[in-house]
């Protein structure tokens, strides 16, 4: 049987790298727990049949769930210039067990107060700390020439994991419906998966993962000088910043429709029953997943014949067309279709533009620029989520956000129409 290869590695000797695959079994693991943790607040918070969350409280839900990733997380690299990375691995799984301990408690006792939202935001912005340690690592784990195949590897296995992990909490959540003593179960069984995730990284050695001793440290003041820098550098290069805005827009538009298939969900196609809604909204969110896997396996060889830059046009103007109307049918299959085509050109538009990025900005800023791109692109998501969730109608039914979510989609088009005529590029480049 031919092993698989990923740039000229083959993929069965990097997975014999033994401290990669601790680090990565680490990885896994985690996120599991991830997907596990974020599904089961999320349907507990938006989608109980204990309670009826308010438009505005989805709003502050998904606030509470971006936040520490667009604000705190460009900060993280300050303290882990200062720590043992297997250390920060060890010790922070231990402190998210205890807090998602706590979380199953204040779940069970019905408390939706600001001592839930201060744990949550704490275990969130841990696990943004967790991520960014993993990252960080990585390279200290296999050599050079297999570094660009680690770097493909981890991120797609943790990934996996997450989704695995909130489909099986969706699944469960969804048939014995969200409540709190389900959601405080399903809690118990994360806090305990965290615990498994600090014992697995036990097996790495202390000092293999970095920082070394005379590494250079960054302070607060550093990150956000670095990140004003990456603006500044950004706009100069405009291909790249067209495409950034392009992706900001989309990822608003998907903001917006995130909200608007919450509520009618919840008002129109399963009124009266959470788990039945809950149903709905995962079914979008699949279809979403499926989007964005065919983008990531289609984007290469297409941009190959045609270049980013077309591509990225196509797919922007099919989510132009499709998500307006299948807003507009309210129905589950126009859900999953919305969340299908917005997948696709929401992958399709990342992966391009980090390839632009890689192509107009030098290495000696690539840092800071994809940094502040990884904020920009939260920032947004959260904008549009804000602005549906104080406009949207009660049974979510409004021509004009579906007309406004197209819109923002034909603005996206614009841009990256704009972004410059591009050369195709080779398959391995993207």
């Amino acid at each position: 049987m031919a092993r698989v290869r990923l740039n000229g590695v083959k993929l069965h000797g990097l997975l014999h790298e033994r401290l990669f695959t601790r680090l990565l079994t680490v990885r896994v693991v985690g996120q599991l727990n991830d997907g596990i943790i974020q599904s089961a607040l999320g349907g507990y918070a938006l989608f109980s049949p204990e309670r009826q969350s308010t438009t505005v409280a989805v709003v502050g839900a998904f606030a509470l769930l971006l936040l520490p990733y667009s604000v705190i997380g460009p900060f993280m690299g300050v303290f882990l210039d200062r720590w043992r990375r297997r250390q920060v691995l060890l010790f922070t799984n231990i402190i998210r067990a205890a807090l998602v301990a706590l979380l199953s408690w204040q779940a069970l006792s019905g408390d939706l107060g600001p001592g839930l939202i201060l744990t949550v935001l704490i275990v969130l912005a841990l696990n943004r700390l967790i991520l960014t340690a993993l990252a960080a690592s990585l390279p200290n784990t296999v050599d050079p020439e297999r570094l660009i195949p680690a770097n493909a590897v981890a991120p797609v296995a943790g990934t996996t994991a997450a989704a695995i992990g909130a489909a099986v909490t969706v699944s469960i959540t969804a048939k014995l419906d969200a409540t709190s003593t389900v959601t405080a179960v399903i809690l118990s069984v994360a806090a305990v998966g965290l615990l498994i995730t600090a014992a697995l990284s036990l097996r790495l050695p202390v000092a293999a993962l970095g920082p070394p001793p005379d590494h250079e440290r960054e302070t607060f003041r550093v990150v956000l000088a670095n990140l004003v820098a990456g603006a500044r550098q950004l706009l100069r290069a405009r291909p790249a910043a067209r495409s950034v805005a392009g992706v900001m827009l989309h990822r608003a538009a998907y903001g917006v429709a995130l909200l608007i298939v919450i509520v009618f969900s919840r008002s129109v196609l399963s009124p009266g029953s959470a788990s039945g809604a809950l149903g709905v909204f995962a079914l979008a969110i699949g279809g979403a997943g499926i989007g964005a896997l065919v983008g990531a396996v289609l984007t290469p060889p297409v941009v190959a014949r045609i270049g980013e830059r077309r591509w990225c046009v196509v797919v922007m103007a099919v989510a132009t067309v499709t998500i307006p109307l299948g807003l507009l049918t309210v129905s589950v299959a126009g859900a999953v279709a919305g969340g299908f085509f917005l997948g696709l050109a929401g992958q399709a538009a990342k992966v391009c533009t980090d390839t632009t990025i890689a192509r107009e900005i030098p290495d000696s800023g690539r840092g800071r620029v994809f940094s502040l791109f990884d904020v920009a692109i939260n920032v947004a998501l959260l904008l549009g989520i804000a602005f549906a969730g104080f406009t949207v109608p009660t049974d979510g039914i409004s021509v004009v956000l579906d007309l406004v979510c197209g819109a923002l989609l034909a603005a996206a088009t614009w841009f990256f129409l704009r972004s410059g005529p591009r050369e195709p590029a080779t398959a391995g480049s993207v």
